[in-house]
Formats: structure tokens, sequence, C-alpha cells
């Protein structure tokens, strides 16, 4: 699931939703995730924890950049690489929010002030 959340905070990151549970809905009903697991994003802050997928895709980006350097038939991937909004969230980890609200997206909300992206959600 890690390089599927990772994509789903790249998403946020430039912009082209506006919300987290937006591509929940999406991967739960366009690509048959797990319902059970309630999203990939709502499973990432939910079940997985920000730290840990942090972790295991920095472990992950690295392997793929040892085999893309040592051997000539694999083509560069940035897929392991982790977006900067989930960084953000794994340093927010445990903090506080409102009922009906979730840490992604209020730290996306600060995200976006900062580094808007070119989708049309980013200036909101």
């Amino acid at each position: 699931f890690y390089p599927l959340i990772n994509e789903g905070f790249k998403i946020l990151e430039q912009g082209y939703v506006a919300r987290s549970s937006d591509i929940d809905l999406v991967y739960i009903y366009g690509y048959g995730f797990p319902p059970s697991k309630g999203g990939p994003m709502f499973f990432a802050e939910n079940y997985a924890g920000f730290k840990t997928i942090l972790e295991k895709l920095k472990v992950f980006d690295k392997q793929a950049k040892e085999r893309y350097t040592k051997n000539p038939q694999y083509l560069p991937i940035d897929y392991f690489e982790p977006s900067k909004l989930l960084e953000a969230c794994a340093a927010k980890e445990g903090m506080q929010v409102f009922p009906g609200q979730t840490v992604i997206d209020v730290v996306l909300k600060d995200f976006r002030k900062s580094s808007p992206g070119p989708g049309p959600f980013s200036k909101l």
C-alpha cells in the first residue's frame, strides 16, 4: 500500500484534489481498494502511521536507486521518493484535531499556503 499512499500524498500536494477523503473515494470505488480499510489516506492516518510509512518508503527508495544505478537495464523511478506532504504529516503525527477533521487535511491547509501546486485546488 505504501507507494499507493505516497502517490495520494503527491496528488494532494499538487492540488489536484481538495481533501484526502476525495482520494479515498476514488480508490475505493474506482480501483477496488478494500472498503474495510477506509481508503489509502484513512489507512495511513489511522492504521499504519505516517512515520512508519515514511521510514519504509525511504528504505524502498534507497533500494530502488541502488538497483537502477548498478544495473543499466532498470529505468529510474521516483514513486518511492517520499512526498513532502507525507514528511510534514509525519512531523505532526499525534496532533489533536477537531472531530470531522484529519491530520492530513489540517497539515495540507498550512502546506498549501507555503507552496501552492499547479492544480485547481492548490489555491484554496
